[in-house]
């Protein structure tokens, strides 16, 4: 069975119905469980999905055909291996109307507030307040992060929830130089609750960062991290809008680069924390740490962290340095474009180090592009392993100092100029 769809001219409308369609389904015949096998025929332009348990009677096949760029322009019901699904059934008409009411409803989507709880490395975020979102602190180090979110039913909007969440945590780590995720409850599962945005009861609300530029460690003022105007900003923007542009895209994309590195950073630089120190009868302090078991964890299967966090940390430039570029020039020659993507890479943190030309800080970062390069493209390893704690030095020509190092990038440095740079980017946009 097939049933036309017309009227719809864009990608993100055709997800839009497509959402209206599968909650309509749900609604209809309860919880719509997918065998998901989805293919794609470009020749007869259609796109096999798989089966929905659409009753607990039967399964049934789902294809949709589309128009140019992914345009949905109809639903096919049991046309794969030979299904049949009689139009005049009960079946078939249920169909029918479910495509017909979820077309009239598609852009009709409720808006309601929905709750997780996120966690940091370090601190609670002090409270902030958006039009489509708050954030509340909690017990150490989990904060409550309400985000409004346009949604046909409750399943709808826990997927919508957790697709906005992600570029949420990669500002806030970029904000922060911290790390964020999800505080998951029994059974390692996310608790998405619906609430009512109102007035906190916190005393201070949007306690912004001070405008003074900073770098190192991290923005914390009475033990709860802080957030600058401009990234509330941001966040609002990427609730309250269906399509973002390409540099707001783009700059998301950065900050994902760059919290994925910070991820992996942790596993080296924050495994320790301090948790008191003793003083003894001689006057000396004693500092005692303690080895945070999240981290230490993970450290075990992740022995590469050191070169993964470098190369995502410079690919967060490599992104970010896209925005305000001018176009690619042409070769007079051959008439292909010309990148010059170490130069631009180059021209990004001259720009947004504030640097003055042949600064030895554009040098070095040339230099730690080329070093990711060769990782990617050649297998260069950037660390050296084979470190017991006594040194051993071996000559190593595709060094900088032209012996082995166990590192020729420090990561901790890397990590607070390139959440910098990003930071004053977004002040821009």
């Amino acid at each position: 069975m097939k049933i036309a769809v017309s009227g719809i001219s864009s990608l993100i409308d055709s997800n839009i119905f497509l959402r209206a369609f599968w909650s309509e389904l749900r609604n209809r015949f309860g919880k719509c469980a997918w065998h998901y096998q989805p293919f794609k025929d470009g020749s007869s332009r259609t796109i096999f999905l798989g089966w929905a348990n659409i009753n607990k009677e039967r399964t049934v096949s789902i294809s949709l055909s589309y128009s140019q760029k992914s345009i949905v322009n109809g639903i096919h019901f049991g046309e794969q291996f030979d299904e049949t699904i009689d139009e005049s059934s009960e079946l078939g008409r249920q169909l029918k109307d479910a495509v017909k009411t979820a077309f009239a409803h598609r852009h009709k989507p409720s808006i309601e507030t929905f709750q997780v709880a996120i966690s940091s490395l370090y601190s609670s975020l002090s409270p902030y307040s958006g039009q489509w979102f708050e954030i509340l602190p909690n017990q150490h180090p989990i904060s409550l992060l309400s985000i409004r979110v346009r949604a046909f039913d409750y399943e709808d909007a826990k997927t919508e929830i957790l697709r906005v969440v992600s570029p949420i945590l990669d500002i806030l780590s970029v904000e922060t130089n911290n790390l964020f995720w999800l505080y998951k409850i029994e059974d390692n599962q996310v608790n998405i609750s619906k609430v009512e945005l109102g007035e906190t009861l916190h005393p201070e609300i949007n306690n912004f960062v001070p405008e003074e530029k900073w770098m190192d460690e991290i923005p914390i003022n009475n033990g709860y991290l802080l957030l600058s105007s401009q990234a509330i900003q941001f966040i609002d923007r990427i609730l309250s809008k269906d399509e973002l542009s390409t540099a707001e895209d783009a700059f998301i994309s950065s900050c994902h680069h760059y919290h994925i590195a910070r991820s992996q950073d942790a596993l080296i630089y924050n495994r320790l924390f301090y948790c008191g120190k003793q003083e003894n009868e001689d006057g000396s302090v004693e500092l005692h740490l303690q080895e945070d078991s999240r981290l230490k964890t993970a450290s075990m299967f992740s022995r590469r962290a050191e070169e993964i966090a470098t190369v995502l940390y410079m690919s967060a430039i490599e992104v970010a340095s896209t925005i305000d570029s001018n176009p690619p020039e042409k070769c007079s020659n051959c008439g292909q474009e010309q990148y010059k993507i170490s130069a631009r890479v180059v021209d990004y943190v001259t720009k947004y180090l504030g640097l003055k030309e042949g600064h030895h800080l554009s040098k070095v970062f040339k230099s730690h592009y080329e070093k990711r390069s060769k990782y990617l493209h050649a297998g260069v390893m950037l660390t050296d392993n084979s470190y017991t704690g006594t040194t051993i030095p071996r000559l190593d020509p595709s060094s900088d100092s032209g012996v082995s190092q166990r590192t020729s990038v420090l990561l901790t440095n890397l990590r607070e100029w390139i959440g910098y740079m990003l930071r004053q980017q977004l002040k821009t946009m």
